[in-house]
């Protein structure tokens, strides 16, 4: 299909942030967007008008004929009840059709239906963050050098490689085996690492005075920064990297009085930590052994 692939219509279904932030991108990369659908009219209505779409509609059934990618942007549980009404679609030419959905965690043998009728299909899960409180501009803003985790057959990976060039991005392939354990490493990287921020602001409030999540920033980026620069093992400081028993010890026993949750998250992560510490091995076993019994 050769470099005529961003001349292809394309019709969107889903009109929250991904889908949203996918269309605005693809338009913006030269793409025709010839239909948008969503489950409340107003949401595609909103979608469209930022895409210069004439089509809009609240039903799967009315995706332009004209449609030569198709992407499904909606929440996972909806997927296969659009695909079944895609597929009953007689107007669309599937032999020239690629479709491909952003879950994290299904695969695209959700989109099987669709591939027998002869279509090409992927699923295609931006790495990245949308919060609701994001305004689009800033979300379009960190879709720059995002990457894409990829996973489908041979015959869609020029295809999606095209579509990921456009969104600005770049892409790594999944194994379909392994969806579900890049989705866990996603969920970890993001909401687990934001509900431990969250552990110490709950932490800076309980010290009081003027201490906010603001005062300990320096500290957490540097550390990421590190983490980058070096690797998690080699950026790991504090009290486990030292083999600080003693500290160790004053904070577990700190946190059963203050915090029970805390204290039993707190002895979680130090474990994870210890086994990184473990790996370098700078510290005796007997020290190891004392820190491990503590947490």
């Amino acid at each position: 299909m050769g470099s005529s692939q961003r001349t292809f219509p394309v019709s969107v279904i889903g009109a929250g942030k991904v889908g949203t932030t996918l269309a605005v991108l693809l338009r913006r990369a030269g793409y025709h967007i010839v239909s948008v659908v969503s489950r409340k009219k107003s949401s595609s209505r909103k979608l469209a008008r930022l895409v210069r779409c004439t089509s809009f509609s609240d039903s799967p059934t009315n995706i332009h004929p004209s449609t030569r990618i198709l992407l499904l942007a909606t929440p996972e549980e909806a997927i296969p009840a659009i695909v079944d009404v895609v597929k009953k679609n007689a107007s669309i030419d599937f032999t020239k059709l690629i479709v491909f959905h952003t879950s994290g965690t299904l695969t695209s043998d959700l989109l099987i239906p669709l591939k027998k009728r002869g279509a090409i299909v992927f699923s295609l899960h931006p790495i990245q963050t949308f919060p609701g409180a994001s305004t689009l501009s800033a979300q379009l803003g960190r879709m720059k050098d995002v990457w894409y985790g990829f996973e489908g057959g041979r015959d869609a990976l020029q295809f999606a490689r095209r579509i990921v060039k456009s969104l600005g991005g770049r892409m790594v392939r999944i194994p379909k085996e392994e969806k579900i354990l890049y989705h866990i490493l996603c969920v970890f990287a993001s909401n687990y690492s934001i509900a431990l921020l969250g552990a110490v602001e709950t932490l800076a409030g309980r010290v009081g005075n003027d201490l906010t999540l603001r005062q300990v920033m320096p500290l957490i980026r540097t550390s990421i920064e590190n983490t980058f620069q070096m690797t998690p093992g080699k950026a790991l400081t504090g009290p486990i990297a030292r083999g600080s028993i003693s500290t160790v010890r004053k904070h577990v026993q700190k946190l059963k009085k203050t915090d029970k949750r805390l204290a039993v998250l707190y002895r979680r992560l130090g474990i994870q930590a210890l086994e990184m510490v473990k790996t370098r091995k700078s510290l005796s076993p007997k020290v190891i052994r004392q820190i491990q019994r503590i947490l």
